[in-house]
């Protein structure tokens, strides 16, 4: 294949892309509906104005019938008065209203005939856009699937490779554990202090005030052999001194 083949190839490709972006179904089934709709307002108007001459012809008939009927009347009463001339003249009028209503009856035929098909084309017409919105309807339906369903999987593969990302979550939730851990840590150190100073402080009270009790007798020895006041008097009296 040559280079302008290929070329012209790859324009058209593109070209065909363009086009089916650009041909949105729910727009392009809206805008044949409105065209449509207004295609059965010209028709319905045509079907109008065919049933009003129609009935022009139905009236413009049953006219002339009356007026035939009307002449055939006054041939008889002419005939019943003996006058022949005047019944010949009314059978003559007669037959002009006859003659006018027989081609009145054959346009009203053709002209019913070919209102009844206008009429028949508008209802199929009309039943046809019934149809196109129907589908329509499903059509946007199916549509707006396809479309959620695409933005989907494009989603999905715009993740790409996940393992990156479950190796900073991996990572992530070493940190935390890490955090927890040492928060545990603390929290056990915080608690072991507490509980040691609390037991010092019962060790002092169960001990009592004073230092090795052999010392304190030792130094109460040297004291009364030194004829020095013992400590405690010392201290229970002091105006002594």
């Amino acid at each position: 294949m040559g280079i302008v083949s290929r070329f012209v190839n790859v324009v058209r490709a593109y070209s065909n892309s363009a086009l089916d972006k650009a041909e949105d179904p729910e727009l392009m089934l809206n805008q044949m509906i409105t065209d449509l709709e207004t295609k059965q307002r010209q028709a319905k108007t045509q079907v109008a104005e065919a049933l009003a001459q129609q009935k022009r012809l139905e009236h413009s008939l049953q006219k002339e019938q009356e007026e035939a009927k009307k002449w055939e009347q006054k041939a008889i009463l002419a005939v019943q008065n003996a006058k022949d001339d005047l019944a010949k003249e009314a059978l003559v009028r007669k037959k002009e209203f006859d003659t006018r209503a027989q081609d009145l009856q054959r346009q009203l035929d053709v002209h019913q005939r070919n209102t009844d098909a206008l009429r028949d084309s508008y209802q199929q017409m009309e039943d046809k856009i019934e149809e196109i919105k129907r589908k329509k309807s499903l059509l946007v339906a199916k549509q707006k699937t396809a479309e959620a369903q695409e933005q989907i999987y494009q989603t999905i593969q715009g993740f790409g490779d996940s393992s990156g990302a479950m190796d900073t979550i991996d990572r992530m939730e070493e940190k935390i554990d890490n955090l927890e851990a040492r928060a545990e840590a603390m929290q056990e150190l915080s608690m072991d202090s507490d509980k040691d100073s609390l037991e010092k402080k019962f060790q002092e009270l169960e001990g009592g005030s004073g230092g090795d009790p052999d010392i304190e007798a030792q130094l109460l020895a040297l004291k009364q052999q030194s004829a020095l006041p013992a400590p405690d008097t010392e201290k229970a009296d002091p105006e002594k001194k």
